[in-house]
């Protein structure tokens, strides 16, 4: 009785892994940003919400962009000819206009387009945060952001730190650590 047990859940925990993998696209390759030892991986088309449910079961999270550089990083090596948007892990769900990581990193540095953020009211409200690709079919500067809505299927990045002794996975680390005694 037990090892029907063992194969009902070595066959439900194949079958999970099997399907996560069919979320990332099959351009997707080990991408390390050198600056910050962080590993990206482009999704498949989904929702916002399933992009970062994925990154958060590999151990990640939508990419949190917090300088120039990073920006220029990803530009280079996430975009081509062919991309409209990528998710990135930002939104304003709790509070229109004040835009969070979704990783509770401080939000230093963004990029918006111009006349972006803008919610805009024909799309229903639009809460989640995007890079714009040259393809995008607004026109928008390769590389700045705008907000999207809840009904956008795109491709997203995700960010996984691999290690632990940088610095901004120190400083994530002792973040979150205090949040856990203030609670």
């Amino acid at each position: 009785m037990k090892l029907n047990h063992y194969y009902l859940i070595a066959g439900l925990t194949l079958f999970l892994f099997q399907g996560s993998v069919k979320t990332l696209s099959q351009e997707s390759k080990k991408l390390i940003n050198p600056d910050n030892q962080h590993q990206y991986i482009i999704t498949e088309i989904m929702s916002w919400q399933e992009a970062q449910n994925l990154a958060k079961n590999m151990g990640g999270y939508l990419v949190t962009i917090n300088d120039e550089a990073e920006n220029n990083w990803l530009v280079e090596n996430c975009l081509n000819q062919n991309t409209d948007f990528l998710w990135i892990g930002l939104n304003d769900v709790e509070k229109e206009g004040n835009f969070v990581w979704v990783n509770g990193e401080a939000v230093t540095y963004v990029n918006w387009a111009e006349g972006e953020p803008n919610n805009n009211p024909a799309q229903g409200g639009e809460n989640w945060g995007v890079l714009n690709g040259k393809a995008n079919p607004f026109n928008r500067p390769e590389g700045t952001w705008s907000d999207a809505p809840k009904k956008a299927r795109l491709k997203g990045i995700i960010e996984i730190p691999l290690s632990t002794g940088h610095k901004r996975n120190k400083e994530l680390q002792s973040n979150t650590h205090k949040e856990f005694e203030r609670k």
